[in-house]
């Protein structure tokens, strides 16, 4: 099965923005995909670059990974990223702060 065949990428313009919707899996055979998609909505050089996720059925580590390399793009373009449609799951995943470990306490001398 061919990558295009697992994710379908769709973008819409409108006065400065860019839609890019996303429909399918996002893994490590679609990634490529997502990150043409949004090169091309970028060389257009909109102020805001809306992803709609809500047609995503899947998406793994390297999907991740490629939502975090295009958060960085759009930031280098001073373009607005604004991920919209997102499932609970995936929201958490995204959202979930990482906690630092708590620094041990030292042990208490006893004399």
């Amino acid at each position: 099965m061919r990558a295009e065949d697992l994710l379908q990428t769709h973008t819409v313009w409108y006065r400065d923005t860019a839609e890019l919707h996303l429909t399918g899996e996002l893994d490590l055979a679609t990634a490529p995909l997502l990150l043409q998609a949004a090169a091309t909505a970028l060389s257009t050089r909109p102020r805001h670059l809306y992803l709609d996720l809500s047609g995503l059925t899947f998406c793994d580590h390297t999907g991740l990974r490629a939502l975090h390399r295009l958060t960085h793009q759009a930031h280098d373009a001073h373009v607005t990223l604004r991920l919209t449609g997102l499932h609970p799951r995936l929201h958490r995943t995204l959202t979930q702060q990482q906690t630092p470990p708590s620094p041990r306490t030292p042990p208490v001398a006893r004399y």
